[in-house]
């Protein structure tokens, strides 16, 4: 049996609501946050009811193996990605390696490796790695070592290195990375981590969604979203700040634990808001208890074996150091309900909402670049894919019992009559 990986599987996401449509917080409030003019937002709200959407998903060609002499023996996948042809491309972190697979699931090339040399990573960033692949079959690899991306051709061949530039010194973490389509630019889709933050001042009191522009001599960084930012980052079941590239530049992104999906155009203004009346869950005392009790049974079973006995006091210091912070985490009040966004190369929106507690995998409601409903997918009919790709092609992630990682390529085929 194989389990889904959600898009959430690297997450460092955060919190908090603005309760457009649900009534905490006044809308006036909510649209002030972005700092632009509220007469230039248009609110598209969604009724509360699905309409449930049976698409169909056919699956073309799934990759991996176990045997270790196989070239689809994967390591850890960190991402894939389409091009313009639909081919597939697979970052493997462990192995250092990209692998491309044409529409057949045939092994086309693989390139980049771990060295010091141009095109190469080091192995203390490796692991760290990640990618977004062009419409024209180049790629673009964040390499936080050298805080720099590495560009490679459509033939796998390494063509520049194009460091971080003004934002450098900052010290950017990138978490995951996609290129706009038909644009030289590509967008962290989850909030930057900055090892080297700013002081604090008036902007520490937003997040920020980023772009980076890779036209010239070093990477341009452009705020694509002002966003809100919530009073602690040490709060489980904070709201994420997620978002996913649109065509001609905009962004789609949520911040809230409300169904609040912003439009911001090409250079960050907020001109379009969807939302529904769906409530965030309120987090119980029973949900607090139940989720510090799984956190700790997955962190007792990460727990190393027994080493040098030299060693041991430390690491059972730090053991219990961890443990004690989990025992008295924060908690947000509420259970957001958007999960996870992502967009494909025509723009529609894919909405991930909240099931029911402690079950993450709730129903995909469809979006129009626009913000126009197209449907839901029931819970359970499908993940939320982690790759698209021309003509319907999408990718998802799956581990089976032994946590060996598999690829599944589908072609999503919209029901017929639905609005693109």
């Amino acid at each position: 049996m194989s389990r889904s990986v959600t898009s959430l599987r690297r997450s460092t996401r955060h919190e908090y609501a603005d309760r457009m449509v649900i009534g905490a917080m006044p809308l006036i409030t909510v649209l002030a946050t972005t700092a632009h003019p509220l007469p230039a937002q248009q609110v598209i709200e969604i009724p509360a009811e699905d309409m449930p959407l049976d698409a169909d998903f056919e699956e073309v060609y799934r990759l991996g193996t176990l045997d270790g002499g196989s070239w689809d023996t994967f390591g850890s996948i960190e991402s894939l990605g389409f091009d313009g042809a639909g081919n597939l491309y697979i970052l493997d972190t462990q192995a250092v390696r990209i692998s491309v697979v044409d529409p057949e699931g045939n092994l086309v090339r693989q390139f980049i490796g771990e060295g010091e040399g141009p095109g190469e990573f080091g192995s203390n960033s490796a692991g760290a790695l990640e990618f977004a692949v062009m419409r024209d079959g180049r790629v673009a690899v964040y390499d936080p070592g050298r805080i720099a991306f590495a560009v490679f051709g459509a033939d796998g061949e390494f063509e520049r290195t194009i460091p971080m530039g003004a934002d450098r010194w900052r010290q950017p973490m990138l978490s995951e990375i996609q290129a706009f389509p038909g644009l030289e630019r590509v967008l962290s889709t989850t909030r930057v981590i900055h090892f080297s933050p700013p002081d604090a001042g008036p902007g520490r009191q937003f997040r920020y969604v980023l772009s980076y522009d890779l036209g010239g001599d070093e990477a341009t960084v452009d705020t694509s979203a002002t966003t809100w930012k919530p009073p602690s980052d040490r709060q489980a079941f904070r709201p994420e700040l997620i978002a996913g590239a649109l065509p001609g530049g905009g962004v789609a992104f949520s911040d809230s634990s409300a169904y609040a999906i912003k439009f911001a155009a090409p250079g960050g203004r907020v001109t379009r808001i969807v939302t529904r009346p769906l409530r965030p869950r309120p987090v119980t005392n029973r949900i607090r208890t139940a989720e510090i009790e799984r956190r700790l049974k997955s962190f007792e079973a990460r727990q190393p074996a027994a080493g040098d006995p030299a060693m041991q006091a430390a690491v059972q210091s730090m053991i219990e150091a961890q443990r004690a912070g989990i025992e008295s985490m924060e908690f947000y009040p509420e259970l957001p309900v958007v999960l996870a966004l992502r967009t494909d190369w025509e723009g529609t929106i894919w909405v991930h909402r909240r099931g029911v507690y402690p079950e993450t995998a709730g129903p995909i409601d469809l979006l129009t670049p626009g913000g126009g409903y197209i449907g839901t997918l029931p819970a359970g009919s499908t993940a939320l894919p982690e790759a698209f790709g021309p003509d319907g092609l999408v990718a998802f992630l799956e581990m089976d019992d032994l946590d060996v990682p598999y690829v599944v390529v589908k072609r999503f085929r919209n029901p017929e009559g639905a609005p693109q």
